[in-house]
């Protein structure tokens, strides 16, 4: 292109460009002529951003060297370019003038990563209430205590908005709070005239109001309100509209919420202190050659593919079929002894008294030393037949006794209602979670022998550590087999699966 014969003018005209466009084209054009001649044969018209580099004299490595201490000894305030201009000039004399230096010196900051705004030496209490802050929930809080502390390292304030999702003037104005005011002029001063409290307090009560009567009075077919319809009838009541939200916040400052009941294990039974008593006073008062067992049913389960708590990688599910061709059923009959902790059990095919005479019977010829057993149980109705009631006279008798040498058998029947007192329904639940959930038998054969393991392993882990009343073992009872009215031993006939939740 030959400057002397190249016509801004007509070049505009014939490529459809205003005349200031054209001259920006040459003087880039000149650019790239006079720095990279090459560039011309190959007509690669494109400047390279951020080239050339400053060419690297004396004065510019100097300044360069310099700059830190700089920005050093302005620590505390703003980067200007006029009070880092007389700083540079104290330290290099002979060096570049203030129009140089200010070019080289923004450059130098923003490839650096530097931010020229104050930063802040916060005291201790001001930093431990901007941590504190900053790990909050408060999100305003948060997004100050960022904004502060990053301002504090220099960070640029363009950065530091794109991080919080705020425009910059707003970071600006919280740093010129901070820089006047200190922590104090980030205080909420929200004051409430004394109209609109009674307006409040008078709102609030109404809802309390109408919060202890049945829907079912304003023809809403509902046992419990719903905060929608609290606001409806609200405003059908006293004339205000109001948003299920409002009622929501207004009957949070009075302390409701909503909670779910709970189930109460309770016992009915008018004899409940006495009988529990007499348990706690056989067992205080248990004398070598007595035995007391704790006596209960497990089942009748299915045995099927069983739900259960297990290690499961994340995003991994396990699930069970609804509905699935059970393998056969059981019912575990078991008797654990408290002060050994040994488990006798066996397999029955009903609940009735001649599975009862039947349990007798294997505790006898299992403790012929001993002088006296103590039977526990509830008050199920085979646990208390006549029947039952005449064998085990049959077994008391002299003459049986003299002819037999069996030990006496007592009875120590628990309160009405009060399973959570039977020791054994404890050991059930540990059966449950250790062999029971989260199983697939193949047949009823199948989980006979993981049960009757469960048994003698913890029989003989007993034996090997005897305790009186031992604590959880093999980590699967969920409470310690003792009597206790604190323990909740609740089992369910399948799974237990509420004691299961429990713990």
């Amino acid at each position: 292109m030959n400057d002397n014969k190249f016509n801004k003018v007509q070049a505009a005209l014939d490529l459809n460009l205003s005349r200031y466009c054209v001259q920006c084209y040459v003087a880039e054009f000149r650019k790239i002529r006079d720095q990279y001649p090459e560039k011309i044969k190959t007509k690669d018209f494109f400047m390279p951003v951020g080239i050339p580099d400053h060419r690297t004299t004396a004065k510019y490595v100097e300044m360069i060297r310099v700059i830190p201490e700089i920005i050093r000894q302005l620590a505390g305030g703003d980067l200007g370019a006029q009070a880092a201009f007389e700083k540079y000039r104290l330290l290099c004399p002979e060096g570049y003038a203030y129009s140089t230096f200010k070019e080289n010196f923004f450059s130098w900051c923003e490839k650096n990563q530097i931010s020229r705004q104050r930063t802040y030496v916060f005291p201790e209490a001001d930093m431990a209430i901007l941590k504190q802050w900053r790990s909050g929930n408060d999100h305003q809080r948060w997004q100050i205590a960022v904004a502060l502390m990053e301002s504090a390292d220099r960070r640029f304030v363009n950065d530091i908005a794109a991080k919080e999702e705020v425009c910059r003037d707003t970071v600006l104005i919280w740093l010129r709070t901070y820089r006047k005011k200190g922590l104090d002029g980030f205080q909420r001063t929200h004051t409430i005239n004394d109209t609109k409290l009674a307006e409040i307090k008078e709102r609030e009560d109404n809802l309390i109001h109408l919060l202890r009567q049945t829907p079912k009075i304003y023809n809403i077919n509902r046992t419990t309100w719903k905060l929608i319809d609290l606001a409806r009838v609200y405003e059908q009541l006293y004339h205000v509209r109001i948003s299920s939200t409002l009622v929501s916040r207004g009957l949070r400052n009075r302390g409701y919420r909503i909670l779910k009941s709970r189930e109460k294990l309770t016992s009915p039974d008018p004899l409940y202190r006495e009988k529990f008593a007499a348990i706690q006073d056989i067992l205080r008062n248990l004398r070598p050659g007595e035995k007391f067992f704790s006596i209960d049913e497990y089942g009748p389960f299915s045995v099927k593919m069983k739900g259960g708590r297990s290690f499961v990688k994340k995003g991994d599910y396990i699930t069970i079929p609804a509905i699935q061709k059970s393998s056969g059923w059981l019912i575990c009959t078991a008797a654990v002894e408290l002060s050994t902790n040994q488990v006798t059990h066996f397999y029955s095919l009903k609940k009735n008294t001649a599975e009862m005479i039947r349990l007798i019977d294997v505790l006898v010829l299992q403790y012929p030393d001993q002088e006296r057993l103590y039977l526990s149980w509830d008050k199920a109705s085979w646990h208390c037949s006549k029947d039952l009631v005449t064998y085990i006279e049959k077994l008391n008798s002299d003459d049986y006794r003299e002819a037999l040498h069996n030990p006496v058998i007592a009875l120590a029947p628990l309160p009405a209602s009060s399973q959570f007192l039977n020791v054994i329904e404890s050991v059930f639940s540990g059966l449950a979670r250790a062999v029971i959930h989260h199983s697939n038998y193949p047949d009823v054969a199948a989980c006979k022998e993981a049960i009757d393991r469960h048994f003698h392993e913890r029989n003989e882990h007993y034996k090997a550590n005897p305790k009186r009343a031992g604590k959880k073992i093999w980590g699967e009872e969920l409470v310690v087999p003792v009597f206790d009215k604190a323990n909740i031993c609740r089992t369910e006939n399948s799974l237990h699966n509420k004691a299961a939740k429990k713990y």
